[in-house]
């Protein structure tokens, strides 16, 4: 396994800890260092997959021991995502709370002498808008409780950046955290694209740094990738586990890119947090291009009653430190060509402008040869695209709400709707690349109907079918990333905010069920994808 950066020590906390859950206690109510453990819960894991936690929200404790075999100068605890709040302590010593769902959290320790220690965790999954600003019970996807991905103790280094300057010619610029700047051009290097994902690796002060050499622009109405025209072929994705929940395997990642290589896309949308390290290295070498966002979902709405999100603070200053620590952390990952931020929010007001402008200035001062957008739902309205380098937009016409009508009016409510909305960002941006980043619709996996009834695969690929002859007729359109790949777990009846309107608590929407199994959709998909 590649990470980007090499830590010179590194203590794996995965495995089987102690372990107590308290259903709808508060972190505050039950955080006990002495805690009397009663279970055992597996870390990576999320408890609320589990049989006698299933889908049940409140505290959970944690504790193990771990032995250091030779003493850490300047320790971190590196959590790969967690939920949805938590709060740790290493042999008593209290290390902070933490209100950042699936973000790489980098915990200063400090020093770690040789010898057996002891770690305890307290992670809540309760809905708390006084606690938790960044995971709201009316986001349509299921927040699960646990740690997500990798726990581990790590020696503090510096973060190493490489930025292409000239693809060209190989000349990068390398910058070391907290330190010094240099510029280095490459010999016999190759170029990383999709068809030809090659990886460089450069050796920084005693340790290996790998990246990929590549640029990403948005110009004259287009991307270029490298100098070279790019069009967009891809999924919406949650990082969900039909067993594990946002616990995913390497064998569930391997098999989603295989199927979007096997659609003949190039483009995962990764909905809508930070994604995992591991998963990035797969696009990586695997040719994939990526948007990742930091979390949200709907802040700023009127029909979310949240209007009050954007002159919040605490909500300000999470949203900014989440998105910076995301653009950070993927640096140096080169599927990674977008960043992006608060799907879908109140984006017709000054207020969700103001923090708009704030995270894009946030990410383009780091510099990481990424473009930067979100996913706008309210075209008509719309005042945030100022500053963006794409529009992209989210729109499902004849289905939200649900009056697709006969085929032929169907279609022309998909027609007129995309038209209008790609017409009218086109005289409200004359030069920016437009894009489509949501679109798609329910099928139940194996729910078939002659009438294309709703929610049968019949539908849905009717549906599909009018979307892409469409956009792949429209010069203005640079790509289209459908919703979504998989069927994902998403309100369940204890939904507190919005109506439990799925079915098992399922969104039917993928192009694949939850086993990863393909609908009838997949072979129109291939279709279309093969004529970009």
């Amino acid at each position: 396994m590649n990470f980007i950066l090499t830590f010179l020590a590194a203590i794996s906390l995965g495995g089987i800890w102690d372990f107590r859950f308290e259903e709808n206690k508060s972190l505050e109510q039950v955080y006990d260092l002495d805690f009397t453990a009663n279970d055992k819960m597996c870390v990576p894991g999320c408890w609320d997959m589990m049989p006698d936690y299933y889908l049940k929200r409140g505290t959970a404790l944690y504790r193990r021991t771990f032995t250091v075999e030779k003493d850490f100068k300047d320790a971190v605890l590196e959590i790969e995502g967690m939920g949805l709040r938590g709060r740790f302590a290493i042999d008593g010593r209290e290390l902070g709370e933490y209100p950042y769902p699936y973000a790489k959290l980098e915990i200063p320790v400090g020093k770690l002498c040789k010898g057996e220690h002891e770690i305890v965790a307290a992670l809540d999954n309760r809905f708390d808008k006084e606690k938790m600003k960044l995971a709201r019970s009316f986001y349509d996807f299921y927040l699960f409780g646990g740690f997500y991905r990798g726990v581990r103790i790590v020696e503090k280094e510096p973060k190493i950046f490489v930025r292409t300057l000239d693809y060209r010619t190989g000349l990068i610029e390398v910058e070391v955290e907290g330190g010094r700047k240099f510029r280095k051009t490459l010999k016999d290097f190759k170029l990383w694209s999709p068809e030809e994902p090659n990886m460089t690796t450069i050796e920084v002060d005693g340790r290996k740094v790998r990246f990929g050499v590549r640029q990403i622009e948005a110009r004259d109405k287009k991307l270029w990738l490298n100098g070279k025209e790019l069009f967009l072929k891809g999924v919406n994705r949650h990082d969900q586990s039909p067993l594990g929940g946002a616990t995913v395997s390497e064998i569930e990642w391997v098999q989603d890119l295989q199927h979007l290589k096997d659609l003949g896309g190039n483009f995962i949308r990764g909905a809508h947090y930070q994604q995992a390290d591991r998963f990035l290295e797969l696009c990586d070498e695997m040719g994939v291009l990526v948007w990742e966002e930091s979390l949200g979902w709907g802040n700023g709405q009127d029909y979310t009653n949240t209007l009050g999100d954007f002159a919040d603070p605490e909500f300000r200053e999470q949203q900014i430190r989440q998105t910076r620590d995301m653009v950070r952390n993927s640096f140096n990952h080169p599927s990674v060509i977008i960043h992006a931020f608060l799907n879908e929010p109140g984006s017709w007001s000054k207020e969700c402008k103001s923090l708009i402008d704030e995270l894009i200035a946030t990410v383009k001062a780091e510099n990481s040869g990424k473009l930067v957008t979100f996913a706008c739902n309210i075209w008509e309205t719309d005042i945030c695209n100022e500053n963006t380098d794409i529009v992209a937009f989210n729109t499902y016409p004849g289905l939200i709400p649900c009056f697709p009508g006969e085929p032929d009016s169907f279609k022309r409510k998909v027609n007129d709707n995309l038209d209008t909305i790609i017409s009218t960002f086109r005289q409200r941006y004359p030069d920016k690349p437009i894009m489509v980043s949501e679109t798609g619709c329910g099928a139940v996996y194996g729910w078939h109907d002659e009438a294309a009834n709703v929610n049968t695969e019949e539908f849905q690929n009717e549906y599909l079918g009018y979307v892409f002859e469409n956009l792949w007729n429209n010069p203005d359109v640079i790509g289209y990333s459908i919703w979504q790949m998989n069927d994902n777990r998403t309100y369940s009846r204890n939904s507190e905010d919005q109506p439990a309107k799925t079915f098992m608590g399922i969104s039917h929407a993928g192009l694949y069920n939850f086993l990863r199994q393909p609908k009838k959709s997949v072979e129109t998909v291939r279709h279309y994808f093969s004529l970009k």
